[in-house]
């Protein structure tokens, strides 16, 4: 008798780990979710719809989703992670001026926000919990971090408080005015995106040279 069996043998298939797959799925299931956030809006957005549309049972979903709004803080930290890793690799910091710096940070978001719809939704729209709410405030406390840095190298400012933040309010003010751009318009266009140069500036220019007494006093007022 032969030392090898020539008789055919089915093969079991082989099964991938269960993280690899439950990885895959999640892909899946946040694939879906953002698809639907755009079509139909968070509202109409729910787990038994995402669960037929991604193919993933509504039973591997809840373990990591109890809910379409722990869905919707997931994604949204996924973008506000994203928004400041395209800021951190964007060469921003070989702006000649602070006004140069400020318009190059606007022009990644607005691009960012215009490509990726479903951050529009979640995050221009408002917030769903305390997550990723508070995901946000920690990009614009970030972003404000190299707003203030960069205003060091430049020299063209007197040091910003940090009672009040505001390196912080001068992203909030950004940030506010291309909400209202894509509450306007469904996106964000050119001239929104002036408008929030200038505003951001606008605020800044008030720490340009200033005495720190005299800019007391017109903060008081």
């Amino acid at each position: 008798m032969s030392d090898f069996d020539s008789t055919p043998h089915k093969r079991k298939p082989i099964r991938r780990p269960v993280q690899e797959r439950s990885l895959e799925r999640m892909v899946r299931v946040i694939e879906a979710a953002e698809h639907m956030l755009v079509k139909l809006g968070p509202e109409k957005t729910s787990i038994p719809a995402l669960a037929e549309m991604s193919g993933v049972p509504r039973a591997s979903i809840y373990p990591f989703f109890p809910d379409k709004y722990a869905l919707f803080a997931h994604i949204s930290q996924i973008h506000t992670r994203s928004i400041g890793e395209a800021i951190a690799h964007s060469g921003v910091s070989r702006a000649g001026t602070l006004n140069a710096w400020v318009g190059t940070v606007i022009d990644i978001c607005v691009i960012y926000y215009n490509e990726h719809p479903a951050a529009c939704v979640l995050l221009m729209n408002g917030f769903f919990r305390d997550t990723d709410r508070a995901a946000h405030a920690a990009k614009n406390i970030s972003i404000g971090q190299l707003l203030r840095n960069a205003a060091e190298r430049f020299r063209e400012y007197r040091e910003f408080p940090l009672s009040p933040d505001v390196a912080t309010i001068a992203v909030e003010i950004g940030f506010a005015c291309l909400k209202f751009g894509y509450a306007q318009e469904g996106y964000i266009n050119n001239a929104v995106r002036n408008e929030a140069c200038r505003a951001v500036m606008a605020y800044l220019d008030l720490w340009r040279d200033a005495p720190g007494e005299d800019l007391s006093k017109q903060n008081a007022l």
